[in-house]
């Protein structure tokens, strides 16, 4: 029974895996990660992400996109999560980038409607919506990671934060009190998945 149960939660980690989509939003321009900014890891559709009403970014990205889901990329205007100012078909890609922000946050949803540029998400009939969250995850120019959910339930002061990051702050220029919060980086959940993936491989391989 374990076995089994062991495998079923092994089967579950990579079923959310393959169907994760990260949304990054970037304070360069051209999707660049050079200016640092937030991630939105394993978002959910229909459901904005946005730091607060103060903070806009030059460009969005959608990475890690299932191959065979078409998603509605959207960047929104501020405030927070406003009306929609630009989106994009995935169509089959597992990256989409939206350059012309700028954007106060960004979501997606399933393409089986017709998009209308500058509606509301709460505008659109007979799809349903999740309102607007945080990002998780802040990063620095220099590709340092912090844990912006810890950061903000802290009660840490984000603003100023932000402003850091916005200078092009490195990781020796964040107060100590942050710098706690240093997130586990996105390639080492990457080796952790491959072992997982390995060991699945394994047990699997007597009922094959």
């Amino acid at each position: 029974m374990k076995f089994f149960a062991i495998v079923s939660l092994v089967s579950g980690l990579f079923a959310t895996a393959a169907s994760a989509v990260d949304l990054h939003l970037e304070f360069a321009g051209g999707c660049s990660t050079s200016g640092g900014g937030f991630i939105c890891r394993n978002w959910n559709p229909n459901t904005c992400c946005s730091v607060n009403s103060g903070t806009y970014f030059a460009s969005a990205s959608f990475r890690a996109i299932p191959a065979n889901w078409n998603l509605q990329c959207r960047g929104h205007a501020g405030p927070n999560c406003g009306s929609i100012r630009s989106q994009q078909d995935s169509g089959g890609r597992d990256y989409i980038c939206l350059s012309n922000g700028p954007y106060g946050g960004t979501g997606y949803g399933f393409n089986n409607k017709k998009m209308i540029r500058g509606a509301t998400l709460d505008a659109r009939d007979g799809e349903e919506t999740e309102g607007c969250a945080q990002p998780d995850v802040l990063y620095l120019a220099d590709g340092t990671q912090y844990n912006y959910t810890a950061i903000a339930e802290a009660g840490q002061a984000t603003d100023e934060l932000v402003s850091l990051i916005k200078t092009g702050a490195s990781a020796d220029d964040i107060p100590s009190d942050v710098s706690r919060y240093h997130a586990l980086p996105k390639p080492c959940t990457d080796i952790l998945l491959r072992v997982l993936q390995l060991f699945y491989q394994v047990t699997m391989r007597p009922f094959a």
